[in-house]
């Protein structure tokens, strides 16, 4: 471990006022020789401008850092890592975790309304703005047009597709309509 982290914070009374900038540069220096310092992803060049909550109470130094592996597939939250680093025995450790909201979430939609509106129109014969009929009886959902993509993240668009598909098929399975393949449903045929 670069003694100078070390040095540097054994020099300190407990619960001491810290500069930040000053301990992350050190931080990052030792970073490579600390055991357990890989954790979660963590790497040196991710500490310096990014720690939280820092605080010194001998030999440990303890901090917070945001972690955004989560956003690079649509989350709207990020990763909050308590690390705690003891000095003496050369030692980094993840000691807690919690999730920090970073952007608004999309607006939460009730799926049973539409799944109703559009099993209506399914059974009792109606046009609707929400699929196509073919002429052999199916029916095509336009499910963009059911569940929009706008304003909303891949994953929350892609489960209530999902949960409105299952709220849709609740709702007409049982007058004989099935799913024929996705989003296209078809009513079998008597005695079929």
């Amino acid at each position: 471990m670069n003694t100078s982290l070390k040095e540097f914070l054994m020099g300190l009374p407990p619960g001491a006022q810290l500069d930040v900038g000053q301990v992350e540069f050190l931080l990052e220096e030792a970073w490579g020789s600390l055991r357990g310092a890989r954790d979660g992803g963590m790497k040196a060049h991710k500490i310096r401008g990014r720690t939280e909550g820092m605080s010194w109470e001998p030999p440990l130094l303890s901090f917070e850092i945001e972690r955004h592996g989560g956003t690079v597939n649509g989350s709207t939250r990020a990763e909050m890592q308590r690390w705690c680093v003891d000095v003496v025995a050369h030692t980094a450790e993840i000691v807690g975790t919690r999730k920090r909201q970073l952007h608004a979430m999309a607006k939460r939609m009730n799926v049973k309304g539409p799944a109703a509106e559009v099993a209506e129109a399914i059974l009792n014969n109606q046009e609707s703005a929400f699929f196509k009929r073919s002429p052999d009886g199916r029916v095509r959902i336009l499910i963009s047009d059911v569940v929009p993509s706008e304003g909303a993240f891949k994953q929350t668009v892609s489960g209530r597709r999902k949960r409105f598909r299952a709220a849709l098929e609740a709702l007409i399975k049982p007058h004989g309509w099935s799913e024929i393949s996705t989003n296209t449903y078809k009513k079998s045929e008597p005695g079929a």
